[in-house]
Formats: structure tokens, C-alpha cells, sequence
């Protein structure tokens, strides 16, 4: 479930000469990697050397829609967001960041596996439940940050997501037409032939939901209670594994990719978080009080609606990212009713 790396997804020339410039080193003396995971059209990479490294991402302007300006808005966003919240929960965010090259280059510190730092889920299940548990931890403490109403303006954090799925008749679609429903079945059918015999009962399951057209009914009327849920809690709107560094030797978590942020119901953060770990093989039993019901429910129709879309860019896989989460989603919300 990760992005193919080659050098189309590694940062330019004129981006390394930036970075070069902002660690006071040689171009030639850098080292660069590539970075896996994630489904952004953006360039990515690790650079640095010795025991000084930086996190970069770059709008190539030349491999995107409309110049990259939603890209580049996205970049100063995540720019603005590192900057507020470092004045006060600095404690889950990287401690910089610079926007370089007319804002077309973001720059942050890089968490490393040899300072401890890891981006994915403990193999360990003890090491697996601490992830959790600080991770849940954070989303729960960030809900309860509040800015000025011209930072929320400046930020647009204005709410959002709540009304986007809440309103986005994903339910309906999949109710009224047929041609919607052959092509989810066509899609959960090919997942069932590369994915994991585990799995196959999740698959089972949404196939069976989209032929029941008064459970998706039943699932619509849920979806338009989360849109009445008030939207009074801040949160990174895109909690997952590829999002969190996790340093396994003090417990902390920095979150990443702020450019979703936005405020939401509750347990927003800690509900897109728990249906991660589930696609990842965790049992989540012990944390389903996190879970916002409605919200589980209603992602459920935005996934199916947007995993038949077309890919984003050859070798993305954020469409199966997203089936996979609605199936995942579903199977939660069948142990908890």
C-alpha cells in the first residue's frame, strides 16, 4: 500500500539546491532517499547527512493540474498550521517548518528510524497498544486546542469534512444506480483476488451491503445525523500510520500533513485512526468508546463513492487505500451494533 518509488517521486535539482543552502552543506555532500507511503501527487524526500536530515516536499508544477495551486496552498497551509500549533501543543508537531522556492518547497525536520522514530505500526502487539493508546492520546488533547478567529480564517479551518461525507450521497448513489453497483462489485472482487484470505469476509461483507438497499438506507439516515453534530473540535483530519512518527524509545508522536486540518465532531481524529489499524490487522475492540458512530457509518458511502474514481497518478493506490477502509469500516460498525 505504498506509492512506486523511482526518481519521479524524488525532489528536483532547483529543490535540493534550496535544501542544500538551508543545511549549509554542498550540494554534492547530501544524500537523498526516497520516501514510501502516503498518496500525494507531490515529490518527496529525505535529505541530509551525518546526523542532520529534513523532510521535503515539492509542488512539481509540471506533473500537476493547474499549476499545482491546490498543492501550493496545501504546502503553506501545513506551513501555518506547524507554526500556530508550535506556539501551543508544540509537543505533537514537528518543531519547524519553511516554505522555500515561492512556496512550491516545504521543509521540516525528518524523523529517523536511528533516533527511534518509526512511521508505521509496532510488529510488537505490547509495542502496538502503547502506539495506540498515545496516539488516541493526542487526538483527544488536540481536540481541545482553540485559535483566534482570524487564525482559523488565515488557516481555513473553518469546518468542512462533517458537511463533505455528511452531504456527499455516496449512499444514494450506490442505491439508484446499478452501474455504480457493477462497478464496486468488480472492484471488491479484484481486492478479493490480490488481498489477504483474511480479509475476504471483510470483502464479503460490503458486497452483500451494496445488494441491501434498505441497510443502505438505514446507513443514509445515519450519515445525515453526523450533520448535526456540532463541528467544535480541532483535529489533523488525516490520522494514519503515514501521518504519525512514533519514537519507541520515550512514547512521543508527531503528527505530519496538517493541510486537512480542520475542527469536527468528536472523536473525528481517533475514529479515521482505529479504522486504520483495523486495515492493518489490529483487533480495536478494546478502543471502539473512541469510535463516532455516525461518522464510521457515513465514511463507509464516501469511500465506496470515491474508490471507483480514477487513480490519482499511475502507481497510486489510494482507490484501493479506500475500498479497503470502507470494508474495514463496515466490519467495525457490524461487531459494534
Amino acid at each position: 500500500m505504498t506509492n512506486v518509488i523511482n526518481n519521479h517521486y524524488l525532489i528536483s535539482k532547483k529543490a535540493r539546491d534550496v535544501v542544500a543552502d538551508v543545511l549549509g552543506y554542498e550540494i554534492e555532500k547530501l544524500q537523498i532517499k526516497p520516501v514510501s507511503g502516503g498518496y500525494s501527487r507531490n515529490r518527496r524526500s529525505v535529505v541530509g547527512r551525518d546526523d542532520t536530515w529534513v523532510f521535503v516536499k515539492e509542488v512539481d508544477t509540471t506533473l500537476l493540474p493547474n499549476g499545482g495551486k491546490e498543492e501550493k496552498w496545501w504546502l503553506k497551509k501545513d506551513n501555518l498550521c506547524v507554526g500556530a500549533l508550535n506556539k501551543i501543543a508544540p509537543e505533537f508537531v514537528p518543531e519547524w517548518s519553511r516554505l522555500e522556492l515561492g512556496g512550491h518547497v516545504l521543509i521540516m525536520p525528518a524523523y529517523i528510524k536511528e533516533d527511534g522514530w518509526l512511521w508505521q505500526l509496532p510488529k510488537y502487539i505490547k509495542l502496538q497498544n502503547k502506539y495506540i493508546e498515545a496516539v488516541l492520546n493526542v487526538t483527544k488533547k488536540l481536540e481541545t486546542v482553540n485559535f483566534k478567529d482570524s487564525e482559523i480564517k488565515k488557516m481555513q479551518l473553518q469546518p468542512y469534512f462533517r458537511d463533505k461525507i455528511g452531504y456527499d450521497e455516496g449512499f444514494d448513489q450506490i442505491i439508484k444506480s446499478k452501474t455504480v453497483r457493477n462497478k464496486l462489485l468488480e472492484k471488491f472482487v479484484s481486492l478479493k483476488n490480490v488481498y489477504p484470505e483474511s480479509d475476504q469476509l471483510k470483502y464479503d461483507q460490503v458486497i452483500i451491503l451494496f445488494n441491501n438497499k434498505n441497510e443502505l438506507k438505514e446507513f443514509k439516515n445515519i450519515a445525515t445525523n453526523l450533520t448535526k453534530q456540532p463541528n467544535d473540535c480541532f483535529g489533523l483530519c488525516d490520522v494514519r500510520s503515514d501521518n504519525i512518527a512514533y519514537n519507541t524509545n520515550t512514547g512521543q508522536i508527531k503528527l505530519v500533513d496538517w493541510n486537512w486540518a480542520s475542527f469536527t465532531p468528536k472523536n473525528f481524529g481517533s475514529t479515521e485512526f482505529l479504522i486504520d489499524m483495523a486495515r492493518q490487522g489490529v483487533d480495536i475492540k478494546a478502543w471502539f468508546n473512541s469510535i463516532n458512530i455516525e461518522l464510521l457509518v457515513t465514511l463507509i458511502g464516501y469511500w465506496l463513492k470515491s474508490c471507483i474514481n480514477k487513480p490519482l497518478a499511475p502507481g497510486n493506490n489510494l482507490r484501493d487505500m479506500q475500498a479497503i477502509s470502507a470494508a474495514n469500516a463496515l466490519s467495525i460498525y457490524n461487531l459494534i451494533k
